[in-house]
């Protein structure tokens, strides 16, 4: 299996046998069953982000299945998670999916617990003939550790810690301090497909000619290297500021090439007959700008400051990132239907360099903070953390909300999948080679699964 390596590198032709699987997995009950008690309750898993937590008072809180935690910052600092539910009679304490607060009061019978979780106040506790043994009744804790700018939960203690989780990918992450990037959007997507069909599609670009063509005009990802690591990560290294090689190269750069070259001070013409220089030319440029900012590129190789780097965190993570911005997408199950899902998508901007800079790229380019086209500028003054948005499916068919382009073209699609898998024409998922990132993660679920 390959190990964390600084820069991207071609994996073998098959790097691990592809065995394939059934279609039950997507469909049945019984295996929900199996990944609530053998997956869910037992992994560490991405609750949040640390920045939403950051001050004393803050929370959010986490849906996972029919579970329901709340992630807060004591007044003391410390970081603590805890069932969101009032110890009374179960009721939901909290409701709101993130925010401030000094106590947490149920609205049924107003009992009142600490950010720390202990049972602070019971409304006529005399009249309890069994007592209100506090300890007993305070919220029931799990587990809860930051890493890497994110949040991460478990809810049953295990043996492997969340250092040695990470361990195969924590040195590729940590250079592009996701802890010091703001959140831009805040999104979730309620789908008519299995959460893993979700991971399955951000876990191979075999798909990624037929239905997204925009990215043939700025990615080279028919031959993008990827990597599988310990305890089902994998990653992609897709290269950045080219065309994909799986189509004819063009005499002149795309408009999107040209967008990017524009947002760096260089003319699209002087690249007319030359599109493979456009790649070393953009990383030198934007080293250059950072360099002028006073920016900390030294970090980064040429390469990740054109490309993206997408790495799958086991079990359903999807983190996509450039040193300018990241988005954390996250795939759900539903707390009754296996062919129901949910897809949230956290929108991550470094700010950095002046407002000049970032109004004369804005008038140039056109393109929004966070595009990775170029260098973001400060965070705004009156920034406010964006509240969460949720809609279905169907809301982003119609084109009344949108993910972005890409992520659009795939939701369309998933749905389409689910629907197949039911059919008594399709009997197992086949895999090719190019999509063995998609068995490693199978192959690390039913190991989750049989206890390995």
């Amino acid at each position: 299996m390959a190990t964390a390596s600084p820069r991207p590198h071609a994996p073998d032709t098959a790097p691990i046998p592809i065995s394939n699987f059934t279609k039950d997995r997507y469909l049945t009950r019984a295996w929900m069953e199996r990944e609530r008690d053998g997956l869910w309750a037992k992994t560490w898993l991405v609750a949040g982000v640390a920045a939403d937590v950051a001050a004393p008072g803050q929370y959010f809180t986490f849906d996972i299945g029919a579970e329901n935690l709340l992630i807060a910052r004591g007044i003391d600092g410390t970081l603590r998670a805890m069932h969101n539910a009032c110890t009374h009679r179960g009721t939901r304490l909290v409701t709101e999916p993130l925010g401030s607060l000094r106590k947490v009061v149920c609205p049924y019978h107003a009992w009142a617990y600490g950010l720390d979780g202990t049972l602070q106040g019971v409304p006529g506790a005399a009249r309890f003939s069994n007592g209100v043994p506090k300890d007993k009744l305070a919220l029931k804790a799990v587990e809860v550790e930051e890493a890497l700018g994110m949040v991460f939960v478990r809810l049953t203690p295990g043996d492997l810690t969340l250092s040695d989780f990470l361990a195969p990918i924590t040195g590729l992450i940590a250079p592009y301090r996701l802890e010091a990037m703001t959140v831009t959007g805040d999104q979730t997507v309620s789908h008519t497909c299995n959460w893993k069909a979700i991971l399955d599609n951000f876990a191979e670009l075999y798909h990624v000619p037929f239905i997204h063509p925009l990215h043939r005009r700025m990615f080279e990802c028919a031959n993008a290297p990827f990597e599988l690591f310990d305890h089902g990560h994998t990653a992609v290294y897709v290269e950045g500021g080219t065309t994909d090689s799986g189509f004819p190269v063009p005499d002149a750069p795309t408009d999107l090439l040209a967008m990017q070259l524009k947002a760096f001070g260089l003319d699209p013409a002087d690249y007319h007959g030359q599109v493979a220089a456009i790649r070393p030319a953009l990383q030198r440029a934007k080293r250059a700008a950072a360099t002028e900012q006073g920016l900390a590129y030294d970090g980064f190789s040429d390469a990740q400051l054109s490309d993206v780097w997408q790495f799958n965190l086991f079990p359903n993570v999807i983190l996509s990132i450039t040193p300018e911005s990241a988005w954390l997408m996250r795939s759900r199950p539903d707390a009754a239907d296996p062919a129901k899902s949910h897809f949230d998508m956290i929108t991550l901007v470094q700010f950095h360099g002046t407002e000049e800079d970032a109004a004369k790229a804005r008038a140039e380019d056109g393109s929004e903070a966070g595009t990775h086209f170029r260098l973001n500028g400060p965070r705004p003054a009156d920034y406010q953390r964006p509240p969460r948005d949720s809609f279905t499916h169907e809301d982003i068919i119609a084109g009344r909300k949108t993910m972005t382009v890409t992520i659009d073209e795939d939701i369309s699609l998933l749905a389409r999948v689910q629907q197949g898998m039911a059919s008594s024409g399709f009997e197992a998922v086949w895999l090719s080679d190019e999509e063995a990132r998609v068995q490693h993660f199978h192959n690390a679920l039913d190991a989750c699964l049989a206890g390995v």
